[in-house]
């Protein structure tokens, strides 16, 4: 495995671990925002590289290979929507200006999207990766 999908896969549990702490300290205090502000500057960093070292090889390698280009397309999509979600979750709580009373169950519905986007990411794009870089 390259150094660069050990990298992304330490920041998945990162990333993953500050969004349970949060959701097991709660939102109503301090500690819990610092760890939703955390986990949304790992997030935004995490996707940033992925977009700049990431996605470029695969876009290369998905020119002469169309299953490869279909298979950016869905998780492009895909992205986009789990995107969205997150953004308005980390906007809704890492302010402390919102209610509490659904803080759990949206960080549960934010931990599973972004669990399954993870196992998606990890068992597909990063191995086509490392295969493409001979690894």
């Amino acid at each position: 495995m390259s150094q660069l999908i050990e990298e992304f896969k330490s920041e998945h549990v990162q990333i993953s671990d500050l969004l349970l702490q949060a959701r097991d300290v709660g939102i109503g205090n301090q500690k819990g925002r610092d760890l939703i502000l955390s986990a949304k500057k790992i997030l935004l960093a995490h996707l940033n590289k992925e977009d700049k070292l990431l996605y470029p090889v695969l876009r290369e390698a998905a020119e002469n290979d169309e299953s490869l280009k279909s298979t950016l397309t869905d998780y492009a999509l895909d992205m986009d929507k789990i995107s969205a979600k997150v953004m308005i979750f980390f906007n809704l709580y890492e302010n402390g200006n919102n209610t509490i009373e659904n803080f759990q169950q949206d960080c549960n519905n934010i931990i599973r999207a972004l669990s399954k986007r993870i196992s998606k990411e990890e068992a597909v794009l990063y191995k086509t990766y490392d295969k493409i870089k001979d690894l």
